[in-house]
């Protein structure tokens, strides 16, 4: 990521930053900024409740609805009362009858006290069976902004609005704490029509930023999201992270503002998602099978790359407020669509998407390097060396299950990745050392077809290419190989070395001894929570609903 400093406007005198020698201007001191907001206490811009969808509450607003004619719901809403600066009520979304339609919802009041700002008044978006909708909301994003790549000096933000111009969008930061927002003057770039993309240095080592996002439209400025973000830290200091995987999310168009769920893996992810928000974790790695493409066949790309873009969008809207305020990192999985077995065009329709909806660090980015399409990297946060790997685009082989079975020992790196591994490791002065990949680069299962599928974690750990990877584990010290791909919680030391499986998040297939081999693991959904100091480390395995299954502690 570029290292060039982030800009602040303003009429404050120039301010040298030491970490980055470079200058900036700070904002001199509108606390309101002018904007219609009111922050909730997730951090997420509150706007009054949708009034037409029965009483309801966000902020501190509440909608109130109103039946009228055909069998049809308008209604509408008002805004919150106090605060700094609040935000009337939408207009209410509108249902139409069995015949008839239904007026959409007025727009809300302001919110009293403080700076308030009259609710918009455009009717509902949501047409029934025989209703039609009305006008939708100038700006909306997709779920909330994406923040990635967090160095020691800056971070990546990438937001996706399904309503207005991305170009409109405008960025504000500040130090949690402080009182004044600063408006960016980094430009932008535009990866896709619908999305604008931050990259910002100048920053400060180990400090947590909230972000203000917002949309400028004839001269009036509306806030859609307040967020943070942790700069990378430096040795020495405590951090949490999050480890989720197989989430297994399907493409669906979803209408703006729509926060329902659909099917078991949907369900899944939404529930976990506020618990690993309530660990406060500094970054989160998902490792594998991020997407889901089984409605075109088994481990088949989608048709085309749209496909992966709606895949990405809903992983991202089903996240919420988890990747709102936390850092993501991904790893590639055997559902992800970018499998070494199909084609070059076939790999590039979620490969695109990916780089566009789901960035991760470049080759660039850190001193670690990585891969030029950002599927393998690595990169040291405070005290630990976190190291991902792709096995599989660079497997050439299928290996598809009773299909095409493939061979247990036929799963690679390539050479290029597995010598980048070994000069990582190799490089390398930090403590810990952690590695993360969807599954062993080998098989040893509970069968011939399931070994070949890569299943089976450190059972695998002396088969193929797994063998000469850990002896590099060993050679390098290398305490934890976390991987993905058998939907359960298990823990496995093979020569000291933990060959750990942190779950899944989405996927409903827990697979049991027969297919994985395994003697000791837990079926739940749920994530790991992952505690590293100085002195220790600790991998918790927390279930769906919050309990702690087990516990790893190092040294």
């Amino acid at each position: 990521m570029p290292g060039k400093p982030v800009g602040f406007a303003g009429t404050r005198a120039f301010l040298t930053l030491a970490l980055a020698a470079s200058v900036m201007s700070f904002a001199c001191g509108r606390s309101d900024l002018g904007l219609p907001v009111a922050m909730d206490g997730a951090g997420s811009v509150a706007s009054g409740a949708t009034g037409g969808l029965g009483p309801s509450s966000g902020g501190t607003s509440s909608g109130a609805s109103t039946g009228v004619g055909g069998g049809s719901v308008g209604g509408s809403s008002v805004g919150g009362a106090g605060g700094a600066v609040s935000q009337g009520g939408s207009g209410g979304s509108t249902s139409g009858g069995a015949s008839g339609r239904g007026p959409g919802g007025s727009g809300g009041s302001g919110g009293s006290g403080g700076s308030s700002v009259a609710g918009s008044g455009g009717a509902g978006a949501v047409s029934g069976a025989s209703g039609s909708g009305g006008v939708a909301p100038a700006f909306q994003l997709v779920g909330v902004p994406l923040t990635f790549a967090p160095t020691v000096r800056g971070f990546g933000l990438n937001a996706v609005l399904s309503a207005g111009d991305p170009h409109a969008l405008i960025l504000y930061l500040r130090i949690v704490g402080e009182t004044t927002w600063r408006r960016v003057t980094t430009f932008p770039t535009f990866p896709a029509s619908d999305t604008a993309q931050w990259e910002l240095g100048g920053l400060t080592a180990g400090t947590r930023y909230e972000y203000l996002l917002s949309a400028e439209d004839a001269g009036n400025e509306t806030a859609l999201y307040v967020g943070s973000v942790l700069t990378t830290p430096p040795p020495g200091t405590p951090f949490t992270a999050a480890l989720l995987t197989d989430t297994h999310i399907q493409p669906r168009e979803v209408p703006p503002g729509d926060v329902s769920t659909s099917g078991s893996m949907e369900n899944t992810l939404a529930a976990v998602a506020p618990e690993i928000t309530a660990v406060k974790p500094d970054f989160m790695i998902n490792l594998g099978d991020v997407l889901d493409f089984h409605a075109f066949g088994f481990n088949e790309p989608p048709p085309d790359s749209s496909w992966a873009r709606l895949a990405f969008l809903n992983y991202r809207r089903l996240l919420s407020t988890s990747l709102g305020n936390t850092s993501h990192f991904g790893v590639i999985g055997n559902w992800d669509g970018e499998s070494g077995c199909n084609t070059e065009e076939e790999i590039e329709r979620t490969r695109s998407q990916r780089l566009i909806y789901q960035p991760n660090p470049g080759p660039d980015t850190y001193p670690e390097g990585g891969s030029v399409n950002q599927d393998y990297y690595a990169f040291t946060w405070g005290d630990a060396l976190f190291v991902v790997l792709n096995v599989m685009t660079y497997t050439p082989t299928c290996h598809l299950l009773g299909t095409y079975p493939g061979l247990p020992d036929d799963w690679t790196l390539g050479d290029a990745q597995l010598e980048w591994l070994r000069k990582t490791l190799e490089n390398t002065t930090s403590k810990w050392r952690f590695t993360f990949i969807h599954h062993t680069v080998g098989g040893q299962a509970g069968n011939d077809v399931d070994s070949a599928y890569g299943r089976g974690g450190g059972q695998a750990a002396y088969v193929g290419e797994q063998a000469i990877i850990h002896q590099m584990l060993l050679d390098y010290g290398v305490q934890i190989f976390f991987y993905a791909h058998d939907h359960v919680f298990t823990d496995m030391t093979v020569d000291g070395v933990h060959y750990t499986l942190p779950g899944s998040a989405g996927a409903p297939w827990k697979f049991t001894s027969e297919e994985t081999g395994y003697t000791d693991y837990w079926p739940d959904s749920g994530f790991a929570k992952l505690d590293v100091s100085p002195e220790a480390v600790k991998v918790s395995f927390v279930a769906e609903g919050g309990a702690v299954l087990d516990e790893i502690n190092l040294p």
